[in-house]
């Protein structure tokens, strides 16, 4: 257990990295899982030349694991807002491998993540591409949690950026939904787009089940049964299994 004393020396070993001079003093903010630190930037040093960033954009802060005193940076946002995410992200450990949730992480993904005001944005700007397809509520959590993130998959030397990448609305381009309606037509099964993939390049759809699909103009396949393993699998490149072998 990192006391706060302990989390103070810590935080400023943290602050000091990289500095010349004496260690800088640090603020603390205590919660639940640990303590927020960031730097305690002399007086008058937005006005100084060349001037501080603004906080939006600014100094760096971390946190401190009150269990192992393990450090993690975090964007300049506010103390509350960082232990927030921070507890999100402890809770939601185990829900994805540590290689995809890096990558989803790099993305912009954190848990907890909500783009509802750019989904429903999304919706109404292409409500004429989208009239008739029904969005179940799994993949409207699906597009509120991921919504806009760019997810690379790995190539053949392990690293992300080797393979084909998926690009998850709804910020990106417009929406393609012919492969959602053959789909429809074919497998009787409603399905709502909610991404693509650069392989063909391909639509990504979900049903009703969460399960999701990736249309490609050689062929239907099954990526997920549930949305987790379908991010999982696109990131690590998974062999697929076709829609038709699938037990409708």
């Amino acid at each position: 257990m990192i006391s706060r004393d302990q989390a103070l020396a810590i935080a400023r070993q943290w602050a000091a990295a990289g500095r010349p001079g004496p260690p800088p003093e640090v603020f603390l903010h205590e919660f639940d899982l640990g303590y927020v630190a960031w730097r305690a930037e002399p007086a008058g040093a937005a006005t100084e030349d060349p001037p501080a960033p603004p906080p939006a954009t600014g100094y760096p802060r971390a946190v401190i694991d009150r269990q192992t005193g393990e450090v993690s940076q975090w964007p300049s946002l506010p103390e509350h807002l960082i232990a927030e995410r921070y507890t999100r992200r402890q809770a939601a450990e185990g829900r994805f491998p540590p290689e995809v949730r890096h990558v989803l992480e790099s993305a912009g993904w954190f848990p907890g993540r909500d783009v509802t005001s750019a989904v429903e944005h999304w919706m109404v700007r292409f409500a004429d591409d989208l009239a008739g397809l029904e969005c179940p509520p799994a993949a409207r959590a699906a597009l509120i949690e991921f919504g806009g993130l760019t997810l690379p998959q790995f190539g053949r030397s392990g690293r992300p950026g080797g393979g084909f990448t998926s690009y998850l609305h709804p910020t990106r381009g417009g929406v393609t939904t012919e492969g959602a309606r053959g789909f429809i037509e074919e497998y009787d099964t409603l399905v709502y787009p909610i991404g693509n993939n650069e392989d063909g390049p391909s639509e990504l759809v979900m049903d009703a089940q969460g399960r999701v699909f990736l249309l490609h103009w050689a062929d239907e396949f099954l990526v997920g049964p549930d949305l987790d393993s379908a991010i999982v699998s696109l990131i690590r490149g998974d062999e697929m299994t076709e829609a038709s072998e699938l037990d409708w």
